[in-house]
């Protein structure tokens, strides 16, 4: 009985170990998609604190809102980002060419964001 108990734990442990290094993986693919296309307007963390635009909420400061994570779900939505970022299965604002360099984004890249967003929590 003892050594099935102990299989469950070990076996759970490991579960566990790998469940954390998937989550370690999809908020490093994050940060580098962050580094990618939101850096240029945001601040994504602590290391790139000299950058982005002043006027841009940090990605900390956002998800430091009681809103933040839904901010970040929606974010190609929330102006001025439907002008340039081209979500897959989401249809363009408008025909006209985008007024910045475009950032394409696909369902797994949102999901590796808004992993990375909640990193910072």
């Amino acid at each position: 009985m003892l050594r099935s108990s102990a299989f469950i734990l070990i076996a759970a442990l490991a579960a566990s170990v790998s469940a954390r290094a998937d989550e370690a993986a999809l908020e490093g693919k994050g940060r580098e998609i962050a580094l990618l296309h939101c850096a240029r307007c945001h601040v994504i963390d602590a290391k790139t604190r000299l950058g982005g635009i002043g006027s841009t909420p940090s990605f900390p400061l956002l998800m430091s809102l009681a809103d933040g994570e839904h901010r970040f779900i929606t974010f190609f939505d929330r102006r001025p980002h439907p002008v340039f970022v081209r979500m897959e299965g989401v249809e363009p604002l408008t025909p006209l060419p985008a007024n910045a360099a475009e950032a394409e984004l696909s369902v797994d890249d949102l999901d590796a964001l808004i992993a990375y967003a909640l990193s910072l929590k």
